[in-house]
Order: structure tokens, then sequence, then C-alpha cells
């Protein structure tokens, strides 16, 4: 029997309703417990049925650390790794230098409030630290030891070769996040969120095992959202009534993709996935095995 080839799951944990309305310009954006801790019941379900028991890795804001600590101690106390997830759920390419390490400093005190321990891994919301801005992963290398945030189609070796990237006296193992190349390069395919949704899973897999080919860890990353099929994380039209009627249509075609499509499969892709790749359990045990190596 051919060995399956490792993999990691993880989980973007964002609060989808104070998100995107605090997107909208809602300061005071509430927070959707129940569909949080719900979801939350999922991952532990899918950790059981797929991953035998192995736990996973959390990417965690510090809003949704200072809103729900009780629920980011017990996945701490389960046994599972919390990781950070920027302070609010912001896009850093659209940020400064300035503005990215007090929020960082921010976010991890916030969940070293709510689990008792320091994060050592860290993945930008949307992935959004453009590869150019070495001054963004620097900041992320005087803080953690890994990162998640960098998109990339190239092979692992020829961006960072044992996928370090060092920074002076600090270093960043950098977990890539892999898009596999389709129709000329035109568009990639991710392991994860909509297009693990939205495509067959023999094209995660095929994206995953390329990855893998070019030398990157292979990763399945979803969000809460995604893992509920009751629609608990909508946001309604009257919550979303004084935008501008384009912006408004847009918003709401836009949350239709995330909250509405695709979320009958994801079990049934997950177990198509694990049939190929194995889960190694939380991503900081990786950074451990390849500093000790």
């Amino acid at each position: 029997m051919q060995a399956k080839m490792p993999f990691y799951f993880s989980v973007d944990f964002e609060d989808f309703g104070h998100d995107f309305r605090r997107a909208l310009g809602e300061v005071n954006a509430p927070s959707n417990k129940a569909a949080l801790w719900k979801s939350y019941e999922r991952v532990k379900y899918f950790s059981d049925k797929f991953f035998d028991g192995r736990k996973v890795t959390f990417f965690v804001t510090g809003a949704l650390s200072r809103t729900a600590p009780d629920l980011v101690r017990q996945i701490a106390q389960d046994g599972h790794e919390v990781a950070c997830h920027y302070n609010f759920h912001d896009k850093i390419s659209e940020g400064t230098r300035e503005e990215l390490g007090p929020n960082l400093d921010e976010a991890i005190r916030s969940i070293e409030a709510a689990t008792g321990a320091v994060p050592v891994g860290f993945r930008a919301p949307s992935f959004a630290i453009d590869p150019s801005d070495s001054w963004a992963f620097e900041e992320l290398s005087k803080r953690f030891l890994y990162d998640s945030s960098y998109r990339t189609s190239d092979p692992r070796d020829d961006l960072a070769p044992g996928g370090t990237i060092r920074f002076g006296k600090n270093s960043l193992r950098e977990f890539f996040i892999y898009g596999h190349p389709h129709l000329g390069g035109w568009f990639a395919v991710r392991t994860g969120g909509t297009h693990l949704r939205l495509f067959p899973s023999r094209i995660t897999i095929d994206a995953m095992e390329s990855g893998y080919r070019k030398g990157h860890d292979a990763l399945l990353y979803v969000h809460p959202y995604e893992l509920l099929t009751g629609s608990e994380f909508w946001v309604s039209w009257k919550d979303i009534s004084k935008l501008p009627a384009k912006k408004k249509r847009l918003r709401w075609a836009r949350q239709v993709q995330w909250i509405k499509m695709g979320h009958k499969g994801v079990e049934r892709k997950l177990a198509a996935i694990c049939e190929h790749f194995e889960h190694q359990g939380p991503m900081r045990l990786a950074v451990a095995d390849t500093r000790a190596s």
C-alpha cells in the first residue's frame, strides 16, 4: 500500500459576521459566539473522524481572543495550537510597517491573555502580505517562529532554502501558501477556502500534490463559516442597508459565495483528501522538528 503524503490542516478562526460588518465601517460590530462554538465542535468531529484525534492549528485574531476568550481558552486546553491571525481581520498590504508592529503586539497580548501562552505562528488575514514587502516578514520574524502568509507557485527552495527566511539574527520558517497554476498560469488553485468548496476534491488533491513535489508543505485550510451548513454566520440585508446600492449588491453577492456555496460537500471532500494525505498535527511541531534537525 502506497504511503500517504503528509499535510497540515488549519483553521483561520475568524468571526465572519464581526469582520464583515467592521469592514463596512461598523465600529462596534457584534460577535456571533454561538456559531463560532458550533464550528469548533465540527473541527473536533473532523479531528476524530479523519485525523485519528490529532490536533490542529487555529489562527485566531486578537479581536476574537478579546470577545470570546472562553472559546479560545478551550481550544488551547483541548490541545490544539492557537496561532495568530493579526489583531483585526485587516489586510496588512493596505497598512504600513508603523501600523504592523503595534497591531501584532496587541494581538499577541490578547491571545496570551486567553490561553496563557505566547503564539509562535502567524497567518495574515486573506494572506494579504505582498511577497515583495520584506519589511512585513521581517517584523514577523521578530515575534514568531513561523509564518503562513506567503503566496507562490514557485518551488520552495527557489524562495527559501529549507523553507527558512532569514533577517539578520532572526529567522522565519515559512509554510508557503501554494497555488497550482491553471490556464497557462492565469489562475492558481489554492488548497482551501472557496477553492475547496467550489472545485471537485480531485482539483484540491492535485494542487496539494503539485506543491508537495515542489518542496512545499501540503496545507489544507478552512474557515469557521465553511464548516457549517445552516448559514449561521449570515449577515442580514438590514444590517448592510446603509451602504450605497452598488456596494451593497456586491457585498451581498460575496457573502452568498462565502456562506451559501459548497458547504455541504466539505466533509465528503475532506474524506477524499485523507485517502491520499495524512494530517501531521499542529504546525508548530514542524518548526520544532526543523530546528532540531
